[in-house]
């Protein structure tokens, strides 16, 4: 499917395109952005949430705070959500956050007054390093909803070629 054709369908919304990076072509360097960050803090699933909803607001339907609070923690149950869940902040403000599932970015997710800014590349360079420092994975692999024309673009032009693993 052309992705740049997708008109928007409501019975079935969710539809994503597949997104591949081998290790063979990973050579992106973190950049200068100066984050700090840190692991998953139930304390702060609200905010997270809150990130998550906002980022998502191109999404039919939309989600409502209730929900992906309960959706947060029921991940939060699980141990690879714990042990790659990584949030970036700057300062005392929440940047963005991801988190993984095996050699797949499960989540990517960067507070809007701060795309376009580099704080993507950042966070989804940082992704990929940690994924690629498990020497069993040659790929990785992320999912976009077809609605997120941004995302779309932001994949590939980060150098993401639509999936299909060789």
């Amino acid at each position: 499917m052309n992705t740049t054709d997708y008109i928007f369908d409501p019975d079935n919304p969710w539809i994503c395109q597949e997104f591949i990076l081998y290790r063979k072509d990973f050579d992106k360097k973190i950049n200068e952005f100066i984050l700090n960050e840190n692991v998953f803090d139930i304390g702060l699933i609200k905010d997270y949430c809150i990130l998550l909803d906002n980022a998502f607001s191109f999404q039919v339907p939309s989600n409502n705070l209730d929900d992906t609070i309960e959706y947060m923690h029921d991940l939060s149950t699980k141990r690879y959500f714990i042990d790659s869940f990584k949030s970036f902040w700057k300062e005392n403000e929440l940047v963005g956050f991801y988190w993984l599932n095996g050699n797949i970015v499960d989540k990517l997710v960067v507070k809007p007054n701060y795309q376009r800014l580099g704080y993507g590349t950042y966070l989804l360079t940082h992704a990929f390093k940690s994924i690629f420092s498990n020497n069993d994975y040659e790929y990785a692999s992320l999912l976009c909803m077809l609605q997120n024309k941004n995302g779309l673009a932001f994949y590939r032009k980060y150098g993401l070629v639509d999936g299909i693993v060789e």
